[in-house]
């Protein structure tokens, strides 16, 4: 027989394992912390096993509890999201959010723009800018539909399909011995310092730092929360740092020097949905980026065949 459990018992059983404690989780949650446990207590009854050993440093989630947590997770993040897209289909003309970085802005224009002209009666898609740590959460919490991000980024949740990899090229100070080269190694530029952004994950900062492919030594230089700051760090001369060769016009470059670099990964640009999502209406948004993918690549490919063969 399956148990009777009520989603607000899930999100309490999220909230304890994410904070570690009931009392960290109850006041996350709003709520006192006997209540919670009550709760927990009722979640546990009706799955008929404990999900967490209560210990006087915290709770710590059985073996029961671990794998209920990657479900209830899902759970509790797909029913939110389907609220928050009625809510959002509620108070505005409905529409597919489409979201980039704005470094990404060309990209998006020109593929929501397609998109509306190839399929001008289905529900309109409208570009937005987000910030490129909200990019993958507005998507899991229903506040965007799609999103065109770059690689590495949390997939937990996620569906996504490459676009397009683009190189990554050099981004160094004028007075950098390196600067007046026509192409580097990564190598080269082994114990240079590099920008450093708040939060990363492991992956995220290898592939920052140019060390995803190879073991590089690197030093932390200053610590930036925006592409200004990052760019500028380069120009004071304080660090050297990547960005990919699409980003390049975009970019100030007053005061830098960009240097093809070869031992480096490139940048994935992807499209991102939610893993739940059933909307015909993203499908076909997702099915046109591919195409027009495809289809930039092939054309990309026979113009360099043209280029190196002459008539």
């Amino acid at each position: 027989m399956t148990p009777e459990v009520d989603l607000k018992h899930m999100r309490y059983f999220v909230a304890v394992a994410d904070e570690g404690t009931f009392t960290r989780a109850a006041e996350r949650l709003g709520m006192t912390q006997p209540a919670l446990s009550r709760a927990i207590r009722t979640l546990e009854n009706a799955i008929g096993t404990a999900l967490f050993v209560r210990r006087p440093q915290g709770a710590v989630l059985t073996e029961a509890g671990q794998q209920f947590f990657r479900d209830a997770r899902c759970l509790v993040e797909a029913a939110e999201a389907a609220l928050n897209r009625a809510a959002r289909f509620g108070r505005e003309e409905p529409h597919l959010r489409v979201t980039a970085r704005a470094c990404d802005v060309g990209a998006l224009h020109r593929l929501v723009d397609s998109y509306n002209e190839h399929h001008p009666d289905a529900l309109p898609a409208r570009a937005a800018i987000a910030a490129v740590s909200a990019q993958a959460p507005e998507v899991r919490a229903g506040e965007a539909d799609v999103t065109l991000l770059r690689s590495p980024f949390d997939h937990r949740g996620m569906d996504s399909d490459l676009l397009r990899t683009d190189a990554r090229v050099a981004l160094l100070p004028e007075s950098h011995p390196l600067a007046g080269r026509d192409v580097i190694h990564r190598s080269e530029l082994a114990g240079e310092s590099f920008p450093v952004w708040p939060d990363l994950t492991s992956a995220a900062m290898a592939f920052w730092t140019g060390t995803d492919l190879d073991d590089h030594d690197w030093r932390p230089g200053p610590v930036v929360r925006d592409a200004a700051q990052y760019a500028g760090s380069i120009r004071l001369g304080q660090a050297v740092g990547f960005m990919p060769s699409a980003h390049v016009p975009e970019r100030p470059t007053d005061g830098t020097v960009v240097v093809p670099v070869v031992g480096l990964s490139g940048s994935e640009l992807r499209i991102a949905w939610s893993c739940t999502a059933t909307s015909p209406d993203v499908a076909r948004f997702v099915r046109h980026a591919t195409e027009q993918a495809t289809e930039a690549a092939e054309a990309a490919r026979a113009a360099e065949a043209s280029a190196g063969h002459p008539a």
